[in-house]
């Protein structure tokens, strides 16, 4: 299992460049790499099993790739052609596998974590043991759906992970900028959940 976490984690690296390069020369119109969080992608997609559910944001390439998600997928969506899954009607990096079970991303920062709340209610409600996993960054911790959603997990007892990854910077603004208290972890335990 090391050596394929470790296999997927280069190659998200390695597509990385091609991609954002393809993006710079102005081949493609948009693109956020993961560099720096491969890691975090690869080891919580092996974490849990492969018919959970996944949420993203712009950074969740490499738990896609972990799942079986084809880099000729990859390709095709970035690339918006004819053989993306979305037939190219959706923006650069905004993956989605139904059968990977990960959810189409959605541009608006914060809307998958009521989404995914939602989705593990589901699951709740129909004793199937699955788990919903969703992804967000610091600056989506600040959106009202976050907190809307973090309530909703807590009171309803949501079988749900909110896994945020916190780089310092939402976009272009950094921590200091974007909350006071002691980070994101505070808002988790405020709402009665675990935190890490």
């Amino acid at each position: 299992m090391a050596v394929k976490m470790y296999k997927y984690m280069v190659t998200i690296h390695e597509m990385d460049k091609i991609l954002y390069d393809s993006q710079r020369q102005g081949r493609i119109s948009f693109y956020l790499t993961n560099t720096g969080e491969e890691a975090a992608q690869i080891g919580s997609a092996a974490g849990i099993h492969d018919d959970d559910l996944m949420y993203g944001q712009y950074r969740e390439a490499g738990s896609l790739l972990y799942r079986g998600f084809s880099i000729e997928k990859f390709m095709h969506q970035c690339y918006g052609n004819a053989k993306d899954i979305g037939g190219g009607k959706q923006m650069p990096i905004h993956y989605g596998s139904s059968e990977h079970h990960f959810v189409t991303i959605s541009s608006p920062l914060a809307t998958q974590l009521p989404q995914a709340v939602g989705s593990a209610y589901a699951f709740k409600r129909e004793k199937n043991g699955r788990i919903v996993l969703v992804y967000f960054g610091e600056g989506a911790a600040s959106e009202g759906d976050a907190h809307a959603a973090m309530n909703m997990a807590s009171t309803l007892k949501c079988p749900v992970i909110f896994f945020c990854r916190n780089n310092g910077y939402a976009i272009s603004t950094p921590t200091t900028e974007q909350y006071g208290g002691d980070g994101i972890g505070g808002k988790g335990i405020g709402y009665g959940i675990h935190v890490i």
